[in-house]
């Protein structure tokens, strides 16, 4: 894909109270950043990081209306169905289908590599905020699937509490659903990528979803295994959720956040719960989590013992 400098951001609306939440776990972080810093302390260029919240879609190309690489929304949403509902509103973007979200906390210059897998592979995702201040973050994201590059965005702007939309290639990451004898049914359908980033700037202190709380290398046991200078340590992925399951009538609301580790075999073992609307709940929620699937993590090379959190989000949050 040609590689294009990309426009800065255009004016857009203030983001929403409610949107804080779903654009990224670090709705904390985003209080405390608003609080700003202590008396007589003054921030400088390096103090501010990026809760960053990447929403991966897929949509039809050849029956939607054309728009730009690059695009900044006009307002920031509070989910990625209304986000759907936006963009299919206004500019025209037809079978529109959220795959993916994912909210990270990354210090200026600090990349990370997502790789959620997409009919048998894995759609590789990094992103890197070269810039952040107290008003924008500059960020790259390159995607690529099947050994090819998808969308490749450099040096783009994006305000606080702003959503920007990058459009992508076509690729074979898609899935089509319909009804079948045994109910819903997936089949792989070739689908163009779409990525939205809305970032969050706070203080370097108050990152939250830090990729080394979304996962890091472990023995058997769950005990931190050291990095050196010369490691590669890769995350597990996640190749099949299952959601936990509850009475009629007692869906829980909010968020629950869990934490277990994956085996060299993609299992999860050890889970525990981080954060809960109620524990009533958590050992359905347990119980769902053991049921996953992992590619498991590797470190140089090998498959190996490592954590991983995941959010379980069951409704909207309301406003702070």
């Amino acid at each position: 894909m040609k590689r294009e400098t990309m426009r800065g951001r255009l004016t857009t609306g203030r983001r929403s109270s409610a949107a804080l939440r779903w654009a990224g776990l670090a709705a904390l972080a985003v209080a405390a950043a608003l609080a700003g810093p202590a008396p007589g302390q003054l921030l400088r260029k390096g103090d501010y990081g990026a809760g960053l919240t990447v929403s991966v879609y897929q949509f039809d190309d050849t029956r939607s209306r054309a728009f730009e690489p690059v695009t900044t929304l006009k307002q920031t949403v509070s989910s990625p169905q209304e986000e759907i509902d936006l963009i299919t509103r206004t500019y025209g973007v037809e079978e529109m289908k959220s795959r993916h979200v994912r909210s990270i906390g990354l210090r200026e210059g600090e990349s990370f590599t997502d790789s959620p897998t997409f009919n048998e592979r894995p759609l590789v995702i990094t992103i890197t905020p070269e810039e952040v201040t107290k008003e924008e973050v500059k960020f790259n994201l390159v995607a690529r699937y099947a050994e090819e590059t998808l969308l490749e965005a450099r040096n783009v702007r994006v305000g606080n509490y702003e959503t920007v939309m990058l459009r992508g290639a076509r690729g074979d990451f898609g899935v089509r659903e319909f009804m079948g004898p045994n109910g819903v049914e997936r089949i792989p359908e070739k689908r163009a990528l779409l990525i939205t980033v809305t970032p969050s700037v706070i203080q370097v202190s108050g990152l939250q979803n830090k990729p080394s709380e979304i996962s890091r290398p472990t023995d058997q046991f769950g005990s931190k295994v050291g990095l050196g200078a010369s490691d590669i340590f890769v995350m597990p992925t996640v190749v099949n959720r299952v959601a936990p399951k509850f009475v009629a009538g007692s869906q829980p609301k909010g968020t629950i956040t869990l934490e277990g580790v994956v085996t060299p075999e993609g299992r999860a073992t050890n889970v525990r719960v981080l954060d809960t609307p109620d524990p009533a709940f958590n050992a359905k929620a347990i119980d769902a989590f053991r049921q996953y699937r992992f590619n498991p993590a590797t470190l140089n090379g090998r498959p190996t013992y490592a954590t991983f959190r995941e959010t379980i989000v069951f409704s909207k949050p309301g406003p702070l």
